[in-house]
């Protein structure tokens, strides 16, 4: 009897005794996990603030000069308000945006505060964009001789989807050797293209396609004592010969030989008050590309219930450029080269728009488009900021055959999204997601969810219905 009388007691012992070694296992478990989670939110915070030291200025003040910030109460600090809208400018929703925020240990708030949050950024992201364009590795483009900088210009038009036109335009001045930004700034649809505020200086080259070949527009260049490379159409810049007479393009360009495939004159802008004597240079385009400027001639021309011009034909079959460039150094041949390399901006404004997603811009509401296109030019930076440590012209210069950029710039353009939203937060959510209920709870919606509807039905009605898997 006494030694039935034993065995609860030592039942109870053992049961206690592995209790207390389960409970052990557990705690060096949870302990582990923490550590390794440390571990792991130690090196991210590490690569976010390498990320965002290479941004030089004074993040707190300028959030609080431009109105980005007030006071600090659930976001403790200008980083974490810019970290948190890079993240919704690469994701593109204020929820997911709101959990990754709450994953990265940055705030836990609503995505309606996120929205107002972005909404008062645009002027601080403006500005910060300003500044991190000063610290982009810039190694200009020399070519020698008298030009200091070799520059690319033009603009391209960013619109939201289902817009019905354009709505900012994007103004970007470009070192094509490097592969870095001169200038990019972003402005509405009223603002054309012009080189008035593309920070030209004595001695740089710029090349521009025909947009620019207007006086306006060339003037800016001459009076900063630089040099140009602008392509012409036949009509919109009046020029003169030397002694002052009207100087007829499409004449001097019927009077070339079919065979000749390039020519030069030296000719006076009209509207030039100085008189200053310029290079025309006209360069025919091979029949197949000469007939495809046609067609599109054609095409563009029945669009607007018109019949095409046949002057518009005839320049159609050239590359008409003029510029300031001294003739000593500068071959016409070499002047047609250096402007095929305009071509190198264009494939910039590809890569932008299609490998890192500029022209993806949120809908609704409508305002937040511009912060949201002024934080993904910042991302862009910083990406560019990277890729300028490249020796692109080594590469160039070396005889073994050259690498695609492409590839470089999406690698590079994801990493720099990893740093700021790291998919360790993913998961978080997938091995606990309790701290992100509060925010998949949230919705819009006035109607419950038809699962969650359906599931208390059939509880209600199968008492032994239950919604998880089978087995």
């Amino acid at each position: 009897m006494r030694q039935l009388k034993e065995y609860p007691n030592k039942f109870s012992e053992i049961w206690s005794w592995q209790y207390n070694c389960f409970l052990h296992l557990l705690n060096t478990k949870m302990t582990e996990r923490s550590n390794q989670m440390s571990t792991i939110t130690r090196s991210l915070t590490k690569d976010w603030e390498e990320l965002v030291s290479s941004i030089p200025d004074d993040l707190e003040k300028s959030a609080i000069e431009y109105g980005a910030m007030q006071r600090t109460r659930k976001i403790k600090s200008a980083g974490d308000l810019l970290r948190i809208i890079l993240i919704y400018a690469t994701v593109l929703s204020l929820l997911t945006t709101a959990m990754w925020a709450l994953g990265l240990g940055l705030c836990d708030i609503s995505r309606q505060a996120i929205e107002k949050r972005v909404l008062k950024s645009t002027p601080w992201l403006r500005y910060i964009l300003s500044a991190l364009l000063k610290s982009v590795m810039e190694t200009p483009d020399k070519v020698g001789g008298p030009v200091r900088r070799f520059i690319l210009r033009d603009a391209s038009v960013i619109s939201r989807p289902g817009s019905s036109g354009t709505e900012w335009r994007l103004h970007l001045s470009w070192f094509p050797f490097s592969l870095q930004p001169a200038q990019v700034v972003v402005t509405d649809e009223k603002t054309g293209e012009g080189l008035e505020n593309a920070g030209l200086q004595a001695g740089d080259l710029v090349v521009a396609d025909r947009a620019h070949g207007i006086w306006r527009t060339i003037s800016v260049v001459l009076e900063v004592l630089a040099y140009f490379i602008i392509r012409l159409t036949w009509s919109n810049l009046p020029l003169q010969n030397l002694d002052g007479t009207p100087f007829d393009l499409i004449a001097w360009l019927q009077k070339l030989p079919e065979k000749q495939e390039y020519a030069e004159v030296t000719v006076i802008v009209r509207d030039d008050p100085k008189q200053r004597p310029l290079r025309l240079v006209a360069g025919r385009l091979p029949p197949d590309k000469a007939e495809e400027t046609r067609h599109k001639a054609k095409k563009q021309a029945h669009k607007n219930k018109r019949e095409p011009k046949s002057e518009t034909l005839l320049a159609a079959g050239f590359c008409i450029l003029l510029t300031n460039l001294p003739p000593t150094n500068w071959p016409v041949l070499q002047v047609l080269a250096f402007y095929r390399i305009r071509w190198q901006i264009e494939w910039c404004f590809r890569r932008w728009k299609s490998l890192c997603q500029l022209n993806v811009l949120p809908v609704y509401p409508a305002k937040i488009a511009e912060p949201v296109l002024l934080a993904k030019l910042i991302i862009i930076l910083l990406m560019q900021q990277r890729l300028g440590y490249l020796p692109w012209r080594d590469w160039w210069a070396s005889e073994q055959p050259a690498p695609v950029i492409s590839p470089v710039v999406q690698m590079t353009y994801l990493r720099v999204c990893e740093i700021i939203r790291p998919i360790v937060v993913i998961d978080q959510l997938l091995t606990d997601p309790k701290p992100f209920l509060r925010h998949l709870r949230s919705s819009r919606r006035k109607r419950p969810l038809q699962l969650a509807e359906a599931t208390r039905r059939f509880a209600g009605l199968l008492p032994g219905f239950s919604p998880g898997p089978a087995g």
